[in-house]
């Protein structure tokens, strides 16, 4: 059974606009960050929130419960980050359960955690309030580019134009400018999986009781899930802006660490140089390494395919 998995990939986004969270009037521009080179330089790029990277993971996943019959949560189901969420008098609210309950309940809520946090509904004096969370098993660094390599962006002008307008007026049709930013780079992402607490509730610790609140069939069904929705946001399905500017997006490397007994650290990023040769040297005895690529990393066992290199990892779980 998996314990603990990672991942470090470097990949090239090709004009994309995957987290425009800068608005001002008709102006929507991309997220810049700072970040430091190995020199001690400052420099600044476009980048991609680990929270942008999380959400979709999310997504995807829940794509993947729904076709796998896998229990959502109301809030979950419709992607809603209101979690543990259900519909009350048509209304999607935050419920406050036990986290084994919750864990059973919702596959997202399992795998990508919830904080609870509710003032008290009576207002008399020393009443309390309500305070849980869970940590999420899926953990993302932000998508930041490759150090020494270019990562230009340009601000683009669009119109929309307004049939109705046209009509009510009688006059030409009218013209909404607006203008976005979008960016190209090669870039770096890492993530890690904590597949060992999947299905696991911490607060058995506290009571005694047994903390896996799932059987051995139901957490492999949830752990492939949460796998196999990486494999989507590699395939670009990561970010905003998809209805109109899916990223022209070409894995570089992959590299993917599992441990069947074990946890693990977190890979080096792939934004540094000799990032393959550093992780296999950070890894403790008994972890696996996986390797897509053009290199020849030692340590390493190397997949021609993306997705020969997914089904070796999920292969573990029997």
């Amino acid at each position: 059974m998996l314990s603990y998995v990672t991942f470090a990939a470097k990949l090239i986004l090709n004009i994309h606009d995957l987290n425009n969270e800068t608005v001002a009037g008709n102006v929507t521009d991309i997220r810049m960050m700072e970040f430091v080179r190995p020199d001690g330089s400052r420099d600044e790029a476009p980048a991609v929130s680990g929270r942008m990277v999380k959400h979709w993971h999310q997504y995807a996943m829940t794509k993947l419960a729904l076709e796998k019959g896998l229990p959502l949560c109301d809030g979950c189901r419709a992607c809603e980050p209101i979690r543990p969420g259900k519909i009350i008098k048509g209304k999607l609210e935050q419920i406050s359960i036990p986290e084994s309950e919750a864990l059973r309940g919702c596959v997202i809520c399992d795998t990508h955690g919830f904080l609870i946090a509710k003032g008290a509904k009576s207002e008399e004096k020393g009443a309390k309030g309500i305070s849980s969370r869970r940590t999420s098993r899926a953990q993302f660094s932000w998508l930041i580019p490759v150090i020494g390599t270019e990562a230009p962006s340009k601000q683009v002008l669009h119109t929309r134009v307004s049939q109705q307008e046209e009509i009510a007026s009688g006059e030409g049709a009218a013209q909404m400018l607006f203008s976005k930013s979008y960016a190209s780079g090669v870039y770096a992402l890492v993530a890690a999986l904590d597949a060992e607490r999947i299905g696991f509730a911490e607060t058995s610790l506290l009571t005694g009781n047994e903390p896996y609140v799932l059987d051995e069939d139901e957490r492999k069904e949830r752990i492939n899930a949460a796998i196999d929705a990486f494999r989507l946001l590699l395939s670009g399905q990561i970010g905003a802006s998809l209805s109109h500017a899916v990223p022209h997006m070409d894995i570089v490397e992959l590299m993917v660490a599992y441990h069947k007994e074990s946890p693990l650290p977190f890979p080096v990023s792939p934004m540094y140089d000799n990032y393959l040769e550093k992780t296999e040297g950070l890894m403790t005895e008994g972890t696996r390494l996986l390797y897509f690529g053009d290199g020849e990393p030692e340590g390493t066992k190397k997949f021609g395919t993306i997705d020969n290199l997914f089904e070796e990892v999920i292969s573990q779980l029997d």
